[in-house]
């Protein structure tokens, strides 16, 4: 499970602000076993965003840990 600097949890849906906050995107989903990283081709626990100046960015653990998301926003459960 990925969180947000607060301690709250990265959860599909949510927008955020990468980047060191100057890029919207919108976190697709989150990779977090072996079997999501095989299937996502990816040799780390990760995030994948949209983001629409680059369509989809993969943010691996490691990445998550030198420069956070920022939360914006999270979408409403109908």
């Amino acid at each position: 499970m990925f969180k947000y600097q607060d301690g709250s949890e990265i959860m599909i849906g949510d927008s955020v602000l990468l980047e060191n906050g100057r890029t919207l995107g919108t976190v697709k989903f989150i990779v977090t076993t072996p079997e999501e990283m095989k299937a996502t081709n990816v040799e780390e626990p990760g995030v994948m965003l949209q983001s629409p100046p680059f369509g989809r960015v993969y943010l691996p653990q490691w990445s998550l840990v030198q420069d956070p998301l920022r939360f914006v926003s999270r979408e409403q459960q109908a």
